[in-house]
């Protein structure tokens, strides 16, 4: 018995050498029929699986600095490195022409729905996260309006949560960590802006026990869509994580709540004469995502929850994480701050602050690109190839020479180390110094909100929350002093990246 099982299991060994020497041929022959050079590879001590690589991330990621490694990657062999992830072909690039070359050719040549929707589809369901080509275009038709720049400018509602995100602050210069008040402040803000109903955790009231559990329920929910991520293809060999698939449920159960609220408004507002347009008294916002899905989909429950599920992944912590983020290094640079104090102070008591008033703010702005460009909450992301597709670099000796990717090739656009890059950024590149931001032109070396069609639709509502915050922190409080004895950026990830350390600091008044 024992000899049979043995002889199977090295059959098996040289049948999976076989194919996969066999498959190294067939893309070696058709990269140099299309003209291209072989890439710059990860030298594995696992040649078949990569496991020895997928180990080192698991470590790095541990000790809160994955970057750190792909940084050490990245100048061992070059700005586009192939590598293998459970066996499968895998290319890392923070070669900003690589990052456009791939962008450029998005639903002809490269999708998010190979990667995106086994790893994440039993929490979000079908979107604009997890699907291409017409569902994809259907479900960003939906959400472009929402942020429209007349919604963008609508800041009443999120002054309003600001005011009481301060009330939770001391006066006193005792020690706060602030990461989780900002996160709870744009929970609520989110929440409204997509639900049409905030979820008060920054509120003294019965919504703050039920905003906290789904907040920590939606983080459990992160952390088993990022556990997929990092098994790949071999998640089979965990099985089924039912503990998550509970979670998920018990997340829909409240996003379905939502939903049938709004369905029995509707229907009785209907019932009365009266307009569904007009705005509900919580929430001053003219449009909201769900009432504009049940308005045309009330049939269709689920459609309505998966395009809730795809917005409010995105929108939930990532701005939230950015100014904790902004905090942990303002308290670092007490000229910085100083800076915004003098910006921030010549503007008129009576001045409001409007879309196109904050976006004059240069340092304000500069400091908010500075934030986003050294600690992004998502500082990759991941394409996998649909068709044959020829990328401009990664081959040759030089690294420079064009590359044959083969469907089911995966791509990771690493734009964190890219946007720490010494060679675009100089010699400080690691520092924060908002000055390198005053006037820069985009271009693809920076993409906080990644390009092409793909671009991030709430690009401009993030830019304009961000600086409405910090605008309001400047006026209320004279110094910013950091608590934590840990100076460096330790990150922590569920999906988006934060403080492991928290961010704690203290405030005076002015």
């Amino acid at each position: 018995m024992a000899i049979s099982i043995l002889s199977t299991l090295l059959s098996s060994i040289v049948f999976l050498t076989c194919y996969i020497l066999w498959k190294k041929v067939l893309i070696s022959s058709a990269s140099s029929k299309a003209g291209c050079s072989s890439p710059i590879k990860y030298n594995h001590l696992d040649p078949f699986f990569g496991l020895d690589l997928f180990i080192r991330k698991i470590r790095y990621t541990q000790v809160g600095d994955l970057l750190a490694l792909d940084d050490e990657i990245f100048a061992k062999y070059g700005k586009t490195v192939h590598t293998l992830f459970f066996g499968a072909n895998h290319w890392m690039t923070m070669d900003p022409l690589m990052i456009q070359a791939v962008a450029a050719t998005e639903a002809d040549k490269f999708g998010n729905e190979p990667t995106n929707r086994k790893s994440c589809g039993p929490l979000l369901g079908d979107g604009a996260f997890t699907v291409d080509g017409a569902l994809w275009k259907r479900s960003r038709d939906i959400i472009n309006p929402i942020f429209s720049r007349s919604q963008v400018s609508q800041l009443s509602s999120l002054k309003i949560h600001i005011q009481r995100f301060m009330e939770h602050i001391p006066r006193d210069g005792s020690t706060i960590d602030i990461q989780p008040l900002t996160k709870m402040l744009f929970l609520d803000s989110s929440t409204e802006f997509i639900f049409g109903k905030s979820a008060g955790s920054l509120t003294e009231c019965e919504l703050t026990i039920g905003a906290q559990k789904f907040s920590e329920a939606f983080d459990e929910g992160l952390r088993g869509m990022r556990k997929n991520y990092m098994t790949g293809q071999f998640s089979w060999l965990i099985g089924t994580d039912k503990k998550w698939l509970e979670k998920c449920s018990e997340i829909h159960a409240v996003v379905d709540g939502y939903i049938e609220e709004e369905i029995e408004y509707q229907r009785s507002t209907k019932e009365m004469g009266l307009s569904t347009d007009t705005p509900s008294e919580s929430s001053a916002y003219k449009y909201v995502l769900l009432r504009e899905l049940v308005k045309n989909h009330s049939d269709d429950k689920l459609y309505i929850r998966s395009e809730l599920m795809n917005v409010f992944f995105a929108a939930r912590d990532s701005v939230g994480t950015v100014t904790a983020n902004m905090i942990f290094h303002l308290a670092r640079s007490p000229g910085v701050w100083q800076k915004l104090r003098k910006e921030v102070g010549g503007i008129a008591s009576n001045q409001e602050l409007t879309f196109e008033f904050l976006k004059s703010l240069k340092y304000v702005q500069a400091v908010i690109e500075e934030t986003l460009r050294l600690v992004h909450p998502v500082d990759r992301c991941w394409r996998t190839c649909l068709s044959p597709c020829i990328l401009p670099r990664g081959g040759g000796n030089s690294g420079r020479e064009p590359i044959l990717l083969q469907p089911g090739d995966q791509i990771e656009l690493v734009y964190g180390s890219m946007h720490k890059d010494k060679d675009i950024w100089g010699e400080d590149a690691s520092s924060f110094v908002p000055e390198r931001m005053l006037g820069l032109k985009h271009s693809w070396q920076y993409i906080p909100f990644m390009g092409g069609r793909r671009t991030c639709p709430g690009q401009q509502n993030a830019y304009t929350d961000m600086a409405f915050f910090l605008v309001k922190m400047v006026q209320e409080f004279k110094t910013i002093e950091n608590r934590d004895d840990c100076l460096e950026y330790v990150e922590e990830y569920v999906m988006t990246k934060e403080s492991r350390n928290g961010v704690k600091v203290a405030f005076t008044v002015s």
